[in-house]
């Protein structure tokens, strides 16, 4: 008996609710609103809000407005207004609430949606809020501004503005100059034929294809932008920025986020915090400057500047000089057209294939050179310094490490000068060697493989001639053993 009664109740119950949405129904107000305004040149303003609009183009000579209201509250959907008048020099087109709407229940609803048709060449001003704005065909400098709404804009022409918070920005296709201005909402840019200049916090920016150049300005959010035909500008933060396939230059600057950078035909000026920085086919200068990061460059045609703290760096392929300044992390650099420095703490230093000098400086690393055209100079302290294959003079200078030197070229004569503490000396030169000798040590003994014409020979200290003695050959130490071989 319980059972089919709560089994009627429910089904009174439900049959209530099909009733009262009937009802609702019944009582919902929905009117149409349709007007033709003569255009006599001038701008179309276009003021409202709660609702969409579509602004669309046509050849003509007026303006055509067509509208949607609707209300759950019959009363309060027949007291909301529409005015659609030349005004001034142009057309004006506004929607009028009543002020009841501030107080109405939470359970009733309100909109008007538009259709407005403008001759292509009218410039228009649209402000809307609470609604979304889908605007195509515009071949006049126009401006729509909405929030809590998205904004798409396509087919355009001319100097175009884009205000937008709390949606999405989306312009398409527009033959002109584009100035986009979000916050908590992405922003797309695609097809643009003039400059771009975006900004944004809070969304992602995503831009391709701008004719002229772009300059970008985010916050708390990504930046993607690729194929601009002139330079690019970018100033972001919190967020990954990446650039790609760029004509002209590239100034990125971020902050707590990694930036990407690769097909660059100008120079590319790059800085960073907490993030990597990463270049690569640069066919201009390269100048990476990062904070708590690592940095990456390949195939740079200029030359390059390079400058981080608490990260490693790792470049390939610059024909040009490259500079690097580190502390408290590696470099490892491979190819190198011109003179290569570097100045690092507290990390190793790498270095191969140098066409011009190297010259390290460095403490509490190890420094490694192979292939360098011209002159060596090494100043490092605690770590060991392996030299190889100098065509020019070789410096070294260590402290607490060791030194090793070889791969000379047999034809070359150029001064070497060796010293360090508390390790041993390890030099190689070729079987056809010819040197003024002068080396010492303390507490360690002198090696040589070359018979020498001595004037002062004792186990620490040697001073004589290999061959006929031509270049000048120092070696000093401390605390070591010195050792001379041949190849």
């Amino acid at each position: 008996m319980n059972r089919i009664i709560s089994w009627r109740t429910a089904a009174a119950a439900a049959l209530l609710l099909i009733v009262s949405a009937g009802h609702a129904d019944e009582t919902r107000f929905e009117v149409k609103f349709s007007r033709n305004v003569p255009w006599r040149g001038g701008r179309v303003t276009i003021d409202h809000r709660f609702g969409d609009v579509v602004l669309v183009t046509e050849p003509g000579t007026h303006v055509s407005v067509r509208a949607t209201i609707r209300a759950s509250d019959p009363d309060f959907g027949q007291q909301i207004r529409i005015t659609a008048n030349e005004e001034g020099d142009g057309v004006s087109i506004q929607t009028h609430y009543p002020e009841k709407h501030i107080r109405i229940s939470g359970s009733s609803s309100f909109s008007v949606d538009y259709r407005i048709t403008v001759p292509p060449n009218a410039p228009v001003t649209l402000k809307n809020r609470f609604g979304k704005i889908d605007a195509t065909g515009l071949r006049a400098s126009s401006e729509l501004i909405n929030a809590q709404g998205s904004v798409t804009m396509r087919d355009t022409k001319g100097a175009q503005t884009v205000e937008n918070q709390f949606g999405s920005i989306d312009v398409t296709d527009n033959d002109g100059d584009l100035t986009v201005r979000n916050s908590n909402g992405s922003v797309t840019a695609r097809e643009i034929g003039g400059n771009l200049n975006a900004s944004n916090r809070f969304g992602s920016v995503e831009v391709r294809n701008v004719a002229k150049n772009a300059t970008i300005r985010n916050s708390n959010g990504s930046v993607d932008v690729r194929d601009v035909n002139g330079s690019v500008s970018v100033v972001n933060s919190f967020a990954t920025v990446v650039a790609a396939n760029i004509k002209g230059s590239a100034d990125i600057t971020n902050g707590n986020g990694r930036v990407e950078v690769h097909d660059v035909n100008g120079n590319a000026t790059l800085k960073t915090t907490f993030g990597t920085v990463s270049a690569r086919n640069v066919n201009g200068n390269l100048t990476a400057t990062g904070q708590n990061s690592r940095v990456e460059a390949q195939t740079v045609r200029g030359m390059g500047n390079v400058s981080t703290t608490f990260g490693s760096v790792e470049i390939r392929d610059v024909n040009g000089a490259l500079k690097v300044t580190n502390s408290n992390g590696s470099i490892t650099v491979a190819g190198v057209g011109g003179d290569f420095t570097a100045d690092t703490r507290f990390g190793s230093v790498k270095a191969e294939k140098i066409g011009g000098s190297a010259d390290v400086d460095n403490a509490n690393g190890s420094v490694t050179l192979t292939g360098v055209g011209r002159d060596a100079r090494v100043r490092t302290s605690f770590g060991s310094a392996f030299v190889r294959e100098v065509g020019g003079a070789v410096d070294i200078q260590n402290q607490n490490g060791a030194i090793s030197v070889a791969g000379l070229a047999p034809s070359s004569c150029k001064p070497i000068s060796l010293r360090t503490s508390f390790s041993s000396i390890k030099l190689a030169l070729p079987s056809s060697a010819s040197y003024t000798v002068a080396a010492r040590t303390s507490f360690g003994r002198i090696n040589t493989a070359f018979p020498i014409t001595t004037s002062t020979i004792s186990d620490e200290n040697l001073v004589g001639s290999i061959g006929s003695g031509s270049c000048r050959l120092e070696l000093v130490n401390s605390n070591g053993n010195i050792t001379i071989d041949k190849e």
